[in-house]
């Protein structure tokens, strides 16, 4: 399963605000189905299975690529992870969690995101 760098961070804080009912509901059953299975992912600095859905997807990168790539980049680096890794849903999820949300460090890599004051709220 390929997975974005950064979408561990934001799937720990989605609610769903902003986006059509259809990507909602994207994203809650990819959420419901790391949590549930903890499949092998495979980080990829492209589309994923979250952005089957989104309305940024521009075909093979986002249309903000810009900007989540900026934010890939650096959860990498903190992360010490790169781009063709796989390692379990359970251990990118945990070392985002402590590394980066835990750590006070969120608004260092999310500075740039229009959602960031939804993850700050749940911190």
């Amino acid at each position: 399963m390929l997975l974005r760098p950064h979408h561990a961070l934001c799937i720990r804080f989605f609610e769903g605000y902003g986006y059509d009912p259809d990507f909602v509901r994207h994203m809650n059953d990819v959420i419901t189905m790391l949590q549930h299975d903890d499949p092998t992912v495979t980080l990829t600095g492209g589309c994923d299975c979250i952005c089957e859905a989104c309305p940024n997807n521009a075909g093979v990168i986002c249309a903000k690529d810009y900007k989540v790539r900026a934010i890939d980049d650096r959860v990498m680096n903190v992360l010490g992870c790169h781009i063709g890794d796989e390692l379990l849903w359970s251990k990118l999820y945990e070392q985002a969690n402590e590394m980066i949300v835990k750590s006070g460090r969120l608004k260092d890599f999310c500075r740039k995101c229009q959602w960031l004051y939804i993850c700050e709220k749940k911190v």
